[in-house]
């Protein structure tokens, strides 16, 4: 029961926040072009992803928790368990990424990723739902019920394609408006724009296999248990 209440509290609150996002908050672009993206340019930020993301996760949680199985090791896993343990392997280090860059970043320079100007526009409860949040929720995912992670080789893949397909979104809006989306790599030559997303898909590579460690630490007896009953 406490674990279904917590999923329909995380997917409401994100449900909310992204309405409230497009309902209330107007944040101005450095280019008009911007205006042309769905949901209010939001889609070209990896935080929005992030909480999509996230969204999305949580109410295929919901969705499991009545209508599929959070038995351990089910003897026949429904498709929204299987859909839901592989959204949590790429919903784990997406919100590592975003809140410890975010956050680090903040602590550094506020006014590299949040300035005044933007904090009197958005409200601090969507800042910490967006940046703070999707971290906590997604760790405590991560204590209460089990999953079993893939094999090292399909997480990278899944990890890496994520990361090939935010990153070609970005450079596609940079072209199409002649305006980072990060103004950082307005300042870099393109060698030092592959070695950042180098290290940016380093990093998040690491924040997986984290959460792979995590997850085995956390549900290692679960494991043993089922295969001294086989």
């Amino acid at each position: 029961m406490l674990v279904r209440l917590f999923h329909v509290s995380a997917a409401s609150l994100f449900w909310y926040t992204a309405w409230y996002d497009q309902s209330f908050i107007n944040v101005p672009f450095p280019n008009e072009k911007y205006a042309q993206y769905a949901l209010k340019g939001r889609v070209t930020f990896l935080t929005f992803w992030c909480l999509i993301l996230q969204t999305l996760y949580f109410t295929v949680s919901v969705l499991n928790d009545y209508i599929g199985t959070n038995v351990d090791h089910p003897k026949r896993s429904s498709i929204l368990r299987f859909i839901k343990d592989k959204l949590f392997i790429l919903a784990f280090p997406v919100a590592l990424y975003v809140t410890s860059f975010f956050w680090g970043i903040y602590a550094i320079d506020r006014e590299l990723i949040f300035p005044d100007w933007i904090a009197n526009i958005i409200p601090s409860w969507v800042n910490h739902t967006m940046h703070s949040l999707v971290l906590l929720f997604i760790v405590l995912e991560l204590v209460i019920t089990y999953r079993r992670y893939p094999s090292r080789s399909v997480g990278y893949s899944i990890v890496v394609c994520f990361n090939f397909m935010y990153t070609f979104w970005f450079h596609c809006v940079y072209y199409q408006t002649g305006v980072w989306v990060y103004p950082i790599y307005g300042v870099l030559n393109w060698p030092a724009r592959v070695g950042l997303q180098l290290v940016s898909t380093t990093l998040a590579l690491g924040f997986y296999v984290l959460g792979e460690k995590l997850n085995e630490f956390m549900w290692t007896k679960v494991d043993k248990q089922k295969v001294k009953s086989k």
